[in-house]
């Protein structure tokens, strides 16, 4: 069945409430049963969040019904995220699994010594980002950061003894961010990392943080999914074409003959062209360089196609809940306002029909909800411009609300 109908099928057996709505549950212990008073309880990547009380209860008030992602974490335990249903149907009780203390000591002499001077910058940056918001970033508690580089595979890892502490100064708020999954790989230069956060507004009803949160909100990808929903994406100046990206042949053909050419130049001519070009007619120096020019293109090739609209990604909607299948084969290519080129802020101007492409690994595609979440995250991909504000330096809460009259015109 379509994950979609299967998940519209749920949700209707549980018609939602008018008003707000009330997600309430216990945290215990895996083994013992026993309930974990203070454990963080949060809607990941949100600034709605609570704590449990002496008896493992917590409870939490949510202005609209959907599927939200509950992370929970509590030292000394591994923390868990679940996709729960709101309005709910009963008490949710969730499970935490207890760390193994000695593990950090038999472990230990595996991270990298001095590991924060060695990699803190880079690790900071990849993870932050660079520029405008980010450099007014800053990770509070670096020494809670271990890192292992495996110099056979190139590959560099991370983990944390505790939550990050991360202050955004020029947003105005400070991330509590557990830190799931980091690797970089050097060879392929392959870079990702997953986590939860919540935020806490320290910078709250401030004129200048209030500028700075609309700037980079007009700028996130959380604001074209929003757009997405409402359904209008030239309203607010998004142009999106349909991008096909097809393997480049004349590269291949080129990889394939110089494999073959430098093959025979080692084995026969201890890799010296000159005895090698001497010795037969058919294969020129200037057949070589052109073979090498023809190998250094992309490996693909972009087919821009037409105009699209809203409606063609949206294969199915549930008006109640705000949920919205998405699929779409190939990639989108996302032009950015052209507006942005009037704005006063620098990021936004430099922004201005900018390119962003999204694609979706698995074509199951997605689910998009009302705040512009989507799920499952690891099923769209970003490449292009909008990566790099995509870092915890350009973070907004997944509830962010944007004020009125905000637009950059």
């Amino acid at each position: 069945m379509n994950r979609f109908l299967l998940l519209l099928f749920l949700i209707l057996q549980f018609p939602a409430a008018m008003g707000q709505h009330r997600l309430v549950g216990t945290v215990i212990h895996g083994d013992t049963k026993e309930p974990i008073a203070g454990a963080s309880v949060y809607i990941n990547n949100s600034s709605i969040g609570t704590s449990t009380d002496k008896s493992g209860n917590f409870s939490l008030h949510l202005a609209q019904a959907s599927v939200y992602e509950l992370a929970v974490s509590a030292m000394g335990y591994h923390a868990t995220t679940v996709q729960v249903q709101v309005p709910q149907e009963g008490k949710l009780e969730i499970s935490m699994k207890e760390r193994a203390t000695q593990i950090e000591e038999v472990v230990v002499t595996n991270y990298v010594k001095d590991g924060w001077s060695k990699w803190g910058r880079y690790f900071t940056e990849t993870l932050i980002g660079l520029g405008y918001y980010a450099d007014q970033t800053k990770i509070l508690n670096p020494e809670v950061v271990r890192f292992r580089y495996n110099q056979k595979e190139k590959i560099l890892t991370a983990s944390c003894t505790a939550p990050l502490i991360i202050r955004n100064d020029g947003l105005g708020y400070e991330i509590v961010y557990e830190l799931v999954r980091y690797s970089s790989n050097f060879t392929t230069k392959f870079f990702s990392y997953a986590g939860n956060s919540f935020f806490r507004d320290i910078g709250k009803g401030k004129k200048k943080y209030i500028q700075a949160r609309r700037d980079v909100y007009d700028l996130s990808f959380k604001k074209f999914l929003r757009e997405t929903l409402k359904g209008d994406w030239e309203k607010e100046g998004y142009v999106v074409r349909k991008s096909v990206h097809k393997e480049n042949e004349v590269k291949k053909q080129a990889d394939e003959k110089l494999k073959a050419i430098n093959k025979e130049v080692f084995e026969k001519y201890n890799f010296n062209f000159n005895l090698y070009y001497a010795s037969q007619k058919e294969v020129l120096p200037s057949h070589v360089e052109a073979l090498r020019a023809q190998s250094r293109q992309h490996e693909s090739i972009t087919y821009l196609m037409g105009i699209m609209k809203p409606h063609q990604i949206i294969s199915g909607r549930d008006t109640a809940l705000g949920l919205v299948q998405i699929d779409f084969p190939d990639y989108l290519y996302i032009i950015y306002p052209e507006r942005f080129s009037k704005s006063k802020n620098p990021m936004l101007k430099k922004a201005a029909s900018q390119v962003t492409e999204v694609f979706l690994p698995n074509k199951e595609g997605i689910l998009l909800d009302v705040y512009g979440g989507y799920f499952p995250t690891n099923n769209l991909v970003m490449i292009g411009y909008g990566v790099a504000y995509a870092k915890l330096g350009f973070l907004l809460p997944y509830d962010y609300e944007e004020p009125e009259k905000s637009r950059n015109k």
